[in-house]
């Protein structure tokens, strides 16, 4: 499973690569801190799953999940999961209205964001 990790924390970035380096299947082919960043990676390589924070530096995590969704977006739509601190209730609706499967608050819900990554990527292993 190819993720790209949509996080401007270098702390929380680090922690999420080292905890799932040896998750198997997993591979982390795109790391960006920014919107713009992402959807550029976005338009040159596909991914299984994107990783989004919904605060970043710059733009946020909604913004790059649209980015996959318009007409011109030349792979097929990954999985979305976002891990945030912005756990609001209107954030979560208007995740679930752009399709997104998984919704974390990062403070609550870490541990369980991780197994649900690695429990995705066993999916991608051979005889899964």
């Amino acid at each position: 499973m190819k993720v790209m990790l949509v996080e401007d924390s270098s702390l929380l970035r680090d922690a999420i690569i080292d905890i799932l380096s040896d998750c198997p299947g997993l591979t982390f082919e795109g790391v960006a801190l920014t919107q713009d960043d992402a959807i550029a990676q976005l338009y040159q390589q596909e991914f299984d799953l994107l990783l989004v924070d919904i605060e970043l530096a710059q733009g946020n995590g909604f913004e790059v999940i649209k980015a996959t969704q318009q007409a011109d977006f030349p792979f097929a739509k990954p999985q979305y999961l976002i891990l945030t601190n912005h756990a609001y209730p209107q954030y979560r609706q208007l995740a679930e209205a752009l399709g997104v499967k998984y919704f974390f608050d990062k403070s609550m819900d870490f541990d369980m964001a991780i197994e649900t990554i690695e429990a995705e990527a066993g999916k991608f292993l051979p005889g899964e």
